[in-house]
């Protein structure tokens, strides 16, 4: 009998019993337990790495990663199946999974990992305009600021809008970009903030190595950490099961971080790289057509700590609190009718928020006991459907 023979052999696999079903339909592992219990359905051509793992029930699982995190027990009807197929598809690292499925210690095991071409290229150091924003790779070079709104970004020939595997809109710059001394080939963006004349938040890029392994990470750091002057306090930490460092420049927050095995993650393979604007755009918060006319015809002064959202890159309804209610009420938190203007307004600290009685559907006050958190009551506008 072969090696591979002896491998496959039945009671190499755990047995299976009727606690739930699992098949390949197409391109998806259709996983089905009873009663809704351990199932999920898995993208194939989406798996980016699996691993064999035992919890602390010594229940053994195949853990797929689609971008999802999928666990499929072993003792499922069709199991044996499913893992002949793909483990044929892939290469899966059979040794190591016959060695662990059927052990009762609380492990997890790579068996498998896709292949990545190497995603940055290092530069010999001559730019230093990190601050200033990126430049795409185009045929004809585009330098993008920072500054550059959701809007501008929309409009740009070198964009491609797609889906990300959570439902997000991703924006995704067709060519390489350079952000200093680093090229990054695969460069994107969040692109499902409701406010599109905001600057851009968040950029990221999966950085591989040519062998998906930390030195990424490293590679990375070398080059930020020469390039971007900084206080040694700068937000960093290193530990076995994860490494994380920040960099700081006139407003901008750029991080990486990479993840390795542990009690609660897998190995992602890749640095993170995140670009965050965290910059003040004060001209976002400003409504001279309303500040000009706003009339106050009744208002209710509220007494106590009293907050209002303040994430005005987010929501164009976040404004600063209007002069006029500075002068007549001081720092007191506020709601005032408009008649005049058929609007409704709310002010506290800095910040206000005012909205046409017509587009008002009903208020709600929900008072929340403390328990873990520190409770509070809360007042919300459901506003009509458009």
């Amino acid at each position: 009998m072969s090696i591979t023979d002896r491998l496959f052999k039945k009671n190499n696999f755990p047995n299976e019993c009727n606690d739930g079903t699992v098949k390949i339909v197409g391109n998806k592992i259709i996983c089905e337990g009873n009663y809704g219990i351990q199932s999920c359905e898995v993208n194939i051509n989406d798996i980016q790495y699996a691993y064999i793992t035992v919890n602390v029930n010594k229940q053994s699982f195949l853990f797929l990663f689609d971008y999802h995190q999928n666990s499929i027990p072993t003792i499922y009807k069709g199991f044996k199946k499913v893992y002949e197929e793909l483990s044929k598809r892939f290469k899966f690292n059979d040794s190591i999974f016959f060695h662990n499925v059927n052990r009762k210690v609380e492990l997890k095991k790579e068996i498998w990992r896709r292949h990545h071409e190497t995603t940055y290229e290092l530069l010999n150091g001559n730019f230093n305009d990190y601050e200033k924003g990126f430049e795409i790779q185009s045929p004809k070079k585009q330098f993008i600021t920072w500054d550059a709104t959701y809007r501008d970004l929309e409009k740009n020939e070198n964009i491609s809008f797609e889906k990300s595997p959570y439902g997000q809109k991703i924006a995704k710059i067709k060519f390489p970009v350079r952000i200093g001394n680093i090229i990054l080939k695969d460069f994107r963006s969040y692109f499902d903030n409701s406010r599109t004349d905001s600057p851009i938040l968040h950029f990221y890029s999966q950085c591989f190595d040519k062998n998906g392994t930390d030195q990424s990470y490293f590679d990375l750091k070398r080059v930020l950490m020469n390039d971007i002057k900084m206080e040694e306090n700068r937000l960093s930490y290193e530990r076995s099961d994860q490494k994380n460092c920040n960099f700081h420049f006139n407003g901008m927050n750029l991080s990486i971080c990479y993840t390795y095995d542990s009690d609660w993650q897998f190995n992602a393979g890749y640095t993170s790289l995140t670009i965050e604007n965290k910059r003040n755009y004060p001209n976002l918060l400003i409504d001279l057509s309303y500040e000009e006319n706003l009339q106050v015809s009744e208002y209710l002064i509220l007494e106590g700590k009293i907050g209002i959202s303040e994430d005005y890159k987010r929501n164009n309804k976040v404004k600063r609190r209007q002069p006029k209610i500075t002068g007549q009420f001081q720092e007191k938190t506020v709601i005032w009718r408009d008649d005049r203007n058929n609007m409704i307004g709310f002010s506290s600290n800095q910040f206000s928020q005012v909205y046409d009685k017509e587009q008002i559907e009903s208020f709600s006050i929900q008072n929340i006991l403390p328990a873990k958190g520190s409770g509070g009551g809360y007042l919300e506008i459901t506003l009509v459907s458009d």
